[in-house]
């Protein structure tokens, strides 16, 4: 609990530097006696100073008639509160003329001391023989995280303990550059003792934070590790690159520069740039890089030239000057162009594939031609429009039928699939439209029919090009008045369904030749889905081959099995007149025969691995005599793919083909040509 009592200043000139020591020296007897720490402020001031100390009771500048206050913390010590407010009280005032000039001058000494102290960015510590802190300045305080008012007047050592400041005491030795870590923090010190008629009054500590000396040491090596950095940058670019100065004179070449322009073995820098280019032109509107220099050398080789200002801190300081071929910008445009169609192309197709519904999601696959496909079928999906999906066996038509269902308003409805050439065509109106009780002999019940059963749902008619013409009207009626009628029945019943239709017939041919209606070709022909045969998708066939050997691995519980390159390699240049259907029979052939953990070439079938071998034979990529020729789209294909292979960008190609580039364009985007 604190003590305190108010005393008043009664001395002319206040509590001035000699009147201060003399508080500070009975100050500290007192406190010797009581063990206790006593302390001085003003009336209005929540916080005191040390009264052990001459300095901070000198900073007060407490004059004469003011009031204050001497207190301590410490319990049981009344009594040396009331004998240094006695002593105050009982300071006598000095009349002799000289002693006031001379308090004076201390006065003034000690304040300028004060600012001294802390003005200075060097930490400072200074403290009497008994190993108390008197002076601890600002510096120190922000360095040490320690306040001056809470180590004056205490023992150093006990608050800065790596300081061992008794220790300077008791050796009367200075220790100079000593480095030490307060907190975080590396300082490096020097300590002196301060000795009056050879004893010891006092020691001195200066120290410097020296994290911030680090710093700038990192600062000038980063910036050396720049240049060097930006050196060799400018060392290994294939633009010639030459810097000037405001007065036009060549400060730095690179090597390329100097390449470009053959001027190896002559003296390059301090010479102006004109001197380099005497026949050129430099107008003003060059250096501020508002021009450009085309220089034909002696080869006939042709560089363009144009400068770019140098300003620092709103000054003109020079130009970088950049030189380049301007062939190698025409093959770097060539190149810009075939990337932009590139990156439009993949775009698309990620455009594309993001469209898709999630219902296609099953369907392995990620060419052009399949996405395309599958964008319409995503589309149709949508509606409830009669779909024609059109390929070749084996293209994954029922796949595409039914994630066209999974998409539509329909998919809580049926989806029912029927296979038009699998069923004779005696018993396919029955299967289609059902029959009564009685309507023929063994029609012991009456039977519903697909189409009844799909109503609200998706019926699904494979094979649609296999189906009589009798059977093609009365679908024609059903899809007309959606309506049907059992057999042996007078009734109608009404239906609502959705037809998708499949087929790898060709319907035109046959409508020329009369197996087809033209009728129902048109009803089921409102949307055309068609499905790529795998060879026009042959980038598909890994990510397939993948999805079929871990379909088959969990299908007969089989160990994981993968597929050699050379065996990847054989199947990626086979035709596959099976399509994907072909495919998944391979790998499973190949897995359920091979003694290893992998498909290899020799797990392939014969004829495969023959007609790989007579590809390998005949380098022609087709055969242009017998029975087999190519149709023109594999030959538009061939040959397209060879002129980007050759040329290396659209509009080479088209130059070479005598097309236009965005002809190339989109025949390559149609045959998944990347």
């Amino acid at each position: 609990m604190e003590k305190s009592q108010r005393v008043k200043i009664t001395n002319k000139n206040g509590l001035h530097t000699r009147v201060a020591a003399m508080v500070v020296r009975q100050s500290q007897k007192i406190e010797k006696m009581w063990n206790c720490q006593l302390y001085l402020r003003r009336l209005n001031s929540h916080s005191g100073v040390p009264c052990n100390s001459v300095l901070p009771l000198v900073s007060l500048k407490l004059k004469n008639g003011e009031m204050v206050e001497v207190y301590t913390d410490d319990n049981g010590s009344e009594e040396a509160v009331s004998g240094l407010a006695d002593f105050i009280r009982q300071i006598s005032e000095l009349e002799i003329p000289e002693t006031e000039a001379v308090d004076t001058i201390l006065q003034e000494n000690t304040l300028a001391s004060e600012k001294i102290f802390e003005s200075i960015n060097n930490g400072l510590i200074a403290m009497d023989s008994n190993g108390s802190i008197n002076i601890f300045n600002k510096a120190a305080e922000e360095i040490t995280g320690i306040k001056a008012s809470d180590i004056i007047g205490k023992k150093g050592d006990e608050w800065v303990p790596n300081f061992n400041l008794k220790d300077l005491l008791n050796t009367k030795k200075e220790k100079l550059g000593l480095k030490h870590k307060i907190g975080k923090k590396w300082v490096i010190t020097n300590k002196s003792p301060i000795i009056v008629d050879e004893e010891v009054v006092g020691g001195v500590v200066v120290f410097q934070d020296i994290s911030q000396i680090e710093e700038l040491s990192w600062e000038l090596h980063s910036v050396k590790e720049l240049k060097e950095k930006f050196n060799t940058i400018l060392e290994t670019v294939d633009d010639g690159i030459c810097m000037i100065n405001r007065n036009r004179e060549i400060t730095y070449v690179n090597l390329p520069f100097v390449r470009m322009f053959k001027k190896e073995g002559i003296q390059v820098l301090s010479r102006k740039i004109q001197d380099l280019f005497p026949e050129e032109k430099f107008r003003n509107d060059f250096f501020m890089g508002k021009d450009e220099i085309i220089i034909v050398t002696k080869g006939g080789r042709e560089f363009i030239m144009h400068a770019r200002p140098i300003v620092i801190e709103s000054k003109f300081t020079g130009n970088v000057v950049v030189a380049k071929e301007l062939t190698e910008i025409a093959k770097l445009a060539d190149r810009i162009e075939l990337l932009s169609e590139k990156t439009r192309f993949l775009q698309d197709e990620l455009d594309k594939k993001e469209s898709l519904n999630p219902s296609f999601n099953n369907i392995v696959g990620k060419s052009g031609a399949l996405m395309e496909s599958l964008t319409v079928a995503s589309k149709a999906a949508r509606t409830d429009a009669a779909v024609l999906i059109r390929g070749e066996s084996g293209t994954g038509k029922e796949l595409v039928a039914r994630a066209i269902h999974r998409g539509s308003s329909r998919n809580k409805k049926p989806f029912v699939g029927m296979n038009c050439a699998a069923i004779p065509s005696n018993l396919l109106e029955s299967e289609l439209f059902g029959y009564e009780k009685g309507a023929f002999t063994g029609a012991y019940k009456e039977k519903r029919g697909k189409l009844e059963i799909a109503s609200g749902g998706t019926i699904f008619l494979d094979e649609i090009g296999d189906m009589d013409k009798a059977m093609q009207a009365k679908l024609l009626r059903v899809l007309q008045e959606q309506e049907i009628e059992r057999i042996g029945g007078i009734e109608p019943i009404k239906i609502n369904i959705r037809v998708i239709a499949a087929t790898n017939s060709p319907l035109e041919k046959m409508m020329e030749e009369g197996d087809f209606r033209r009728d129902l070709y048109y009803r089921l022909n409102v949307i055309t889905v068609m499905l790529p045969p795998l060879w026009q998708r042959k980038g598909d066939i890994p990510v397939l081959v993948e999805h079929f050997t871990e379909k088959i691995s969990k299908k007969y519980d089989l160990p994981n099995c993968t597929i050699k390159k050379s065996a990847l390699t054989a199947l990626e240049q086979y035709r596959f007149p099976g399509n994907v259907r072909e495919l998944e029979n391979i790998i499973e052939r190949g897995m359920t025969l091979s003694n290893n953990e992998w498909i290899s070439i020799d797990d392939l079938p014969n004829h495969l691995r023959d007609e790989v071998n007579d590809k390998k034979k005949n380098n022609r990529p087709f055969a242009l005599d017998g029975d087999n020729l190519p149709t023109l789209e594999e030959m538009e294909r061939e040959l397209i793919g060879l002129a980007l292979k050759k040329h290396g960008s659209f509009r080479q190609a088209g130059l070479a083909l005598g097309l236009d580039h965005k002809t190339i364009s989109a025949k390559a985007k149609k045959y998944d040509l990347k």
